[in-house]
């Protein structure tokens, strides 16, 4: 896959941006906080028009603006060049492709596959169990066409469980709402599950390819707040938890609590990993990423690099360009030049602006 062209509209600090991509390279440079991570950001919309640094919609529009809108044209494979137009405001939120509407999410996310990596990125480490969630819901979601629908049946019945439990008498309403949540719970547990042991090889194959030592071996680890093989078990559990559920006026267990945990050499990585190990144990996750949505799809992503080199020491520097296929598109952000030898079409970037 290839962005050929790429508009962005009153997103963030950009009022307005033209640009015109040739061959497969391109790096911004500029100094911080001119605008090279929300031209990245913009970019990675495109895949599940959403942000790989908010949740929340309105950040996105440029102050005193009431929408912004990013517009795309990209190579997939040897095909013509497909238009997509994304549009945001504080309440809507609608994609075009090829002029015709997008009806459904499900019709939109991972067509068009990017990865970033960022230094933010070792919080999938160290930061709270919902980032680590979100990460591999995206994932899972582009990988398995069921889950997205799943997961996005579960949080429903979840809100609607959540509100009951904050009225004055739900029990006799209870029971219906937790075998919908059974059912739903099971099956995102048994994906998660299936899809974790998959996706492990490439981040195994990564590290090694990063690292280069043989006496460290990655792992990942699902860990659900509680096991669960079948409705009927998980409904056992949620029977158990009433009580606590009660008091709270919230569902105190299921996929919503997931987590996963990264080890190096069978130990936590955020506790007993040095610095070094930890960022490489990342950038591996983003490449698993990479290579699990190439897999999946069929699709080369486009790679969006935010300003990384500098945090890799000169031998990682070297092991994360070998690890980029040549068909791969590399968008990439810092406040220097690269130093490979490969050509790079480049922009300076300030204020929001792109020369």
């Amino acid at each position: 896959m290839r962005l050929t062209h790429f508009s962005i509209t009153n997103f963030r600090n950009i009022e307005q941006a033209e640009l015109a991509f040739e061959g497969r390279r391109q790096f911004f440079c500029g100094s911080n906080g001119q605008g090279k991570t929300n031209l990245l950001e913009a970019v990675g919309m495109i895949t599940a028009m959403r942000s790989f640094r908010t949740i929340k919609r309105m950040p996105l529009i440029r102050h005193g603006e009431a929408h912004t809108t990013i517009k795309a044209e990209i190579e997939l494979k040897n095909e013509e060049a497909t238009k997509v137009d994304i549009h945001l405001s504080r309440n809507l939120r609608k994609a075009f492709i090829d002029e015709a509407p997008v009806e459904k999410f499900s019709e939109f996310i991972g067509k068009f596959p990017t990865v970033i990596l960022s230094s933010e990125d070792i919080q999938l480490l160290r930061g709270q169990p919902s980032l680590r969630r979100r990460f591999f819901d995206l994932i899972l979601s582009f990988g398995e066409p069921e889950y997205l629908s799943t997961l996005q049946k579960y949080h429903h019945i979840l809100k609607q469980r959540n509100a009951l439990l904050k009225m004055a008498n739900p029990l006799p309403q209870l029971p219906a709402f937790d075998h919908q949540l059974a059912n739903q719970a099971s099956h995102l547990i048994h994906i998660r599950k299936e899809a974790i042991l998959q996706f492990k090889e490439h981040l195994q194959k990564f590290y090694e390819q990063i690292a280069q030592n043989d006496n460290e071996v990655p792992d990942l680890i699902y860990e659900p707040s509680r096991s669960s093989e079948s409705p009927d078990n998980f409904l056992t559990l949620l029977q158990h938890s009433l009580e606590r559920d009660l008091h709270a006026g919230s569902t105190s267990i299921g996929p919503h609590r997931d987590d996963f945990s990264l080890l190096l050499n069978e130990n936590l990585a955020v506790e007993f990993a040095s610095e070094g190990q930890q960022r490489a144990l990342v950038l591996a996750l983003r490449f698993a990423q990479f290579s699990y949505f190439k897999e999946q799809s069929g699709t080369t992503p486009i790679l969006l690099a935010d300003d990384i080199l500098g945090e890799l020491d000169p031998q990682r520097r070297e092991r994360f360009w070998q690890a980029i296929a040549p068909e791969t598109h590399l968008i990439a952000t810092g406040t220097s030049l690269p130093e490979d030898t490969e050509p790079w079409q480049t922009f300076q970037v300030d204020h929001g602006h792109f020369s």
